[in-house]
């Protein structure tokens, strides 16, 4: 037995529902080339056919002016990818995507340090008081400004 891995298109030969999507998705790839040839060009970018059902084109822009836009070529649309496929092509859909770009971690807030000369005088403060929750505070941010940060 060899762990050697197969080529993909080894296994989708085999397998007839495989196939029959890897056909679509090549067919789709060449329409969404052919899609990106006959729109203007500063619509390339933020267009793509996302699929062909019965009549209807169904292409995703990522910008809603786009999307306004591309409904205006709807019969260009229509009219030239009709000649590539089977079926007329009556409908163009065009939906709205936003590109998604994912937020980039920020490191977390780090505490502001207490300098140290205020940390001293803070000391000097709270050993002057009488026990109170004052005092308390005093201690605390006193000895918060002497942690060594990292």
């Amino acid at each position: 037995m060899s762990n050697k891995p197969k080529r993909i298109d080894a296994i989708y030969q085999h397998n007839s529902q495989l196939n029959q999507l890897a056909k679509r998705s090549r067919k789709l790839t060449q329409l969404d080339i052919i899609l990106q040839q006959i729109i203007p060009d500063q619509f390339v970018a933020h267009c793509h056919l996302a699929n062909i059902n019965e009549h209807t084109v169904i292409v995703h822009t990522d910008n809603a002016a786009y999307a306004s836009l591309l409904r205006f070529q709807a019969d260009t649309v229509c009219k030239t990818l009709s000649e590539h496929i089977p079926q007329m092509v009556t409908k163009l859909v065009v939906k709205v995507r936003p590109t998604y770009i994912p937020l980039q971690s920020q490191p977390p807030p780090t505490a502001n340090k207490l300098p140290h000369n205020a940390a001293i005088a803070l000391q000097q403060t709270a050993d002057t008081m009488e026990p109170s929750a004052l005092k308390t505070a005093l201690e605390k941010l006193c000895h918060h400004g002497q942690k060594k940060t990292p």
